[in-house]
């Protein structure tokens, strides 16, 4: 954090830095922050998610509303059990929600 600090100071003087951390180093740096609020709080430097989880959050929280949705069904991904029978993937709202991206995304494709 000393280092990014110090890179954005010369750089661009009086620009308050913004780092983005996966969830484990994010949760580190939130701690750095609130135990020393003088050199890294967050008025010093900003600290945000990646991208990646940012989507993984985005995802997961739309497709929770997917659960008992008519339809919802022939969006996720089917797979298979045992003797055959097929579900859905439901349980796991993400696929869900990234499927509903993928059609959603290939007819606007074709538009």
């Amino acid at each position: 954090m000393d280092a990014v600090k110090n890179a954005v100071e010369h750089l661009n003087p009086g620009q308050t830095p913004v780092v983005t951390f996966d969830q484990p180093l994010f949760a580190l740096a939130k701690q750095i922050q609130w135990k020393w609020p003088e050199s890294y709080g967050e008025d010093q430097i900003v600290v945000i998610f990646g991208g990646l989880h940012i989507e993984m959050v985005a995802l997961k929280t739309l497709g929770t509303g997917c659960k008992g949705v008519v339809g919802c069904k022939h969006l996720c991904k089917p797979r298979l059990r045992q003797q055959g029978q097929q579900t859905h993937s439901c349980e796991h709202p993400m696929s869900c929600t990234r499927r509903a991206h993928q059609v959603t995304a290939a007819a606007l494709y074709i538009l």
